[in-house]
């Protein structure tokens, strides 16, 4: 089977993200272009040229909401499936949407249900400090080992030890201490919002995401923060200045199409 090049793989996402957003209409979820997805649409109206990857973010409520229908089994799609923190033998905390036409592979990773392309979907929850307080610290942390745990050998920079005392706890317990660490205030009821594991670096006034506006994508259009540009400079400084070649980021992801499972 051949790869799928760079711009199938973009298309892929594309209808993933298009699933998606259905889905959030339908049930009235808050979503939002996030980090990179953002970043293109702004300075791209799409895909960053040198990048592969989708991700959103959700209000914790919005996420659970997502999460607990597309789960459920009479609102199960043949194509699409929707990995969570309670799929057996997936090892992360946040959600992944999986095309299973496509499949990974030469992944470093190790393999989990669903293993296609996907866009991630990350939950935003409450903080009501700018202080770097032992929760934010200790997601982090969690967030650390359980990352290191899902590599089938050390990964660079890791203790060797430290490695192997996560993956014999293994990935889904520091994905529910992560949780556990994450979820512990309301999106609505914090100053600030942040993808918890992230806070120490990336905190946001909720007052970014008061109001939305439609930005293009790909020729389409979806929902991201009126002050995206407060957003984007937090993440990235002066975020409408190209990267030199050295310093652009991939995933580099390796997928061949399949049949679609049913």
């Amino acid at each position: 089977m051949e790869l799928l090049t760079l711009d199938q793989v973009k298309r892929k996402e594309l209808e993933i993200l298009k699933y998606v957003v259905a889905v959030c209409q339908r049930l009235g979820c808050r979503y939002y272009l996030s980090y990179g997805s953002l970043l293109g649409a702004i300075r791209h109206k799409g895909f960053i040229p040198w990048d592969d990857d989708i991700d959103i973010s959700m209000p914790r409520a919005d996420f659970n909401k997502f999460q607990a229908w597309v789960t459920s089994a009479e609102n199960a799609d043949g194509r699409f499936v929707t990995l969570h923190p309670g799929c057996k033998g997936y090892p992360y905390h946040y959600i992944k949407v999986v095309d299973t036409t496509t499949r990974l592979i030469d992944t470093d990773l190790n393999d989990f249900a669903g293993n296609g392309l996907w866009i991630d979907i990350f939950p935003l929850d409450g903080v009501n400090t700018r202080e770097v307080t032992t929760q934010k610290k200790l997601a982090k942390y969690f967030n650390a080992c359980r990352a290191s745990a899902t590599y089938k050998a050390c990964p660079p920079g890791n203790k060797p030890w430290r490695w192997r005392v996560c993956k014999w706890l293994g990935p889904k317990f520091f994905a529910r201490l992560t949780i556990w660490c994450s979820a512990r205030l309301a999106f609505d009821e914090g100053e600030y919002v942040a993808h918890i594991p992230t806070a120490t670096s990336y905190l946001f006034p909720r007052r970014l995401f008061s109001e939305v506006i439609d930005v293009e994508f790909e020729g389409c259009r979806f929902t991201a923060p009126k002050h995206y540009d407060e957003y984007l400079r937090i993440l990235y400084g002066d975020y409408m200045q190209i990267p030199p070649e050295d310093q652009r980021l991939t995933h580099c992801v390796k997928a061949v199409e399949v049949k679609p499972q049913h």
